[in-house]
């Protein structure tokens, strides 16, 4: 009787907005009508948008205890965060009809029906649009259902389906190291004659070093590269060759809003294992650009790597070169010398840890031994509608104006905020981007060796990305 109801409001709401399918836009979602709590699926958005084109936001509202994870976003930028997915495009698919895709999970204590809605918001004749989704209800039956299996409405393996059942060499063996595509993505060339490849290097029992090599070409423009990790690790950004760097979830993004110049990009982070067991996990990725204002990507594919003592075995670079099976059998004066080379980078790494710390520290004893600048008493006016930033650095402890100068020879003015339990530092206060985007150049001109300065965006004082400023000033973005 529940899923006979639930079937009949997803008609009604199908009814209503018939209207709408008249118009050059459609969008529909296979969302099933009943789910077992605790399970998840895999959900394919269809839109329809006709020649719509450039920049566009399709907004998923979520009930609390479901959560969403990107799979295919035809080039969109992904976000998830109170109970919100975001799919954000700087310039649409060309293509008259594409399709997208996330991995719709649900938390054990789910009952009783739940809807979910969503909209498209876009920019048509200078005016800013929104398109509404039908509504999707999910019954998830009587509370204290117990779930049975995982419900999935396509075949195609998820993420977590590419980590190894057999976790990792059998103890005692001969540790081998596989990289075998055929058990999980192969690369793909993207068009233009892009191509992506990874390398994985362990730094300890529980820590790699990731690697990825970008060869561009020529191509300029929005840029991103995205990274699926396995549940329960954490990504710690290394070099981000001037990309804004955000790791959520499991998806760790570099973006770029102009590509550098250089043919070939290389970023590196850094991957902890916090409490995962012994074995074999794996890595996928793909990178998204435009071609002739068409999205376009290349796949990665999927690297392979142990956790634990297996991982300090065989110190050669994992990659996703489909290169089958390496034996580490024998100690051979290479593997040696790759052993020292790692070993001796571990150290330099944690010396240098060890002096910055240091100089920090002189750095606020010097501070301290200063005479107390005079407290302000002026408090800031707070701030109305669209509001744009430079944020030149940013950090988990506080420093002052001391260390800006003598670490990048800056002494200009600069406010401090606490968001999502970073410290950041940021200048400035501009109506337009255009602004905001000629103090980032002029910083990076002079010559500060800011950690790449980027513009932020802020909403009555709340902070929000700057595609979403951009579509609610109705402001174009410019190179």
């Amino acid at each position: 009787m529940a899923n006979q109801l639930v079937l009949l409001i997803n008609l009604i709401g199908l009814l209503l907005i018939d209207p709408f399918f008249l118009a050059d836009i459609s969008i529909t979602q296979n969302i099933p009508t009943s789910m077992s709590a605790g399970t998840e699926t895999r959900v394919t958005v269809t839109v329809n948008k006709g020649d719509l084109s450039g920049f566009a936001k399709l907004q998923l509202d979520l009930p609390p205890g479901m959560t969403a994870t990107a799979i295919e976003t035809k080039g969109a930028s992904f976000t998830f965060a109170d109970q919100k997915a975001k799919f954000i495009w700087m310039a649409l698919p060309s293509s008259p009809t594409f399709k997208i895709s996330y991995t719709l999970g649900t938390d054990a204590t789910l009952s009783g029906n739940h809807a979910i809605q969503g909209r498209l918001s876009y920019i048509e004749d200078n005016e800013r649009k929104t398109f509404d989704l039908p509504t999707s209800t999910i019954d998830f039956g009587a509370p204290g259902a117990v779930a049975v299996s995982s419900t999935t409405t396509d075949t195609e393996p998820t993420a977590e389906d590419l980590v190894s059942a057999a976790g990792g060499a059998p103890v005692g063996g001969t540790v081998v190291a596989v990289i075998d595509d055929a058990s999980g993505v192969a690369p793909i060339q993207g068009m233009g004659g892009v191509t992506g490849t990874r390398t994985i290097t362990p730094v300890t029992e529980n820590e790699m070093l990731v690697e990825v090599t970008l060869k561009k070409g020529d191509i300029r423009g929005f840029g991103k590269l995205q990274e699926t990790i396995p549940q329960g690790f954490t990504v710690l950004e290394k070099n981000s060759s001037e990309a804004i760097f955000t790791a959520q979830d499991r998806i760790a993004k570099f973006v770029w809003l102009n590509l550098p110049s250089a043919s070939e990009i290389k970023v590196v982070y850094k991957l902890r294992a916090n409490e995962r067991p012994e074995g074999e996990y794996s890595i996928d990725g793909e990178f998204g650009y435009l071609l002739n204002d068409e999205t376009q990507r290349a796949v990665l594919g999927t690297s392979k790597f142990f956790v634990g003592p297996q991982a300090m075995l065989n110190l050669e670079p994992l990659a996703n070169d489909a290169s089958g099976v390496d034996e580490v059998n024998n100690a051979d004066a290479e593997l040696a010398l790759r052993e020292k080379e790692a070993r001796e980078a571990a150290a330099r790494e944690a010396e240098a840890k060890r002096a910055e710390q240091e100089r920090l520290r002189q750095q606020e004893i010097a501070a301290q031994a200063a005479p107390a600048p005079k407290p302000k008493t002026t408090i800031p006016a707070p701030e109305n509608g669209i509001v744009y930033k430079v944020q030149i650095s940013a950090g988990h402890r506080e420093v002052g104006r001391t260390y800006f100068s003598s670490r990048h020879r800056y002494n200009g003015a600069y406010d401090m905020e606490r968001h999502q339990g970073w410290i950041k530092y940021v200048t400035g206060r501009f109506g337009s981007y255009a602004e905001a985007r000629d103090q980032r150049v002029s910083f990076v001109n002079a010559g500060y060796g800011f950690p790449g300065p980027f513009v932020t965006a802020y909403n009555n004082g709340a902070r929000i990305t700057v595609q979403e400023a951009l579509l609610l000033s109705n402001q174009k973005w410019v190179q």
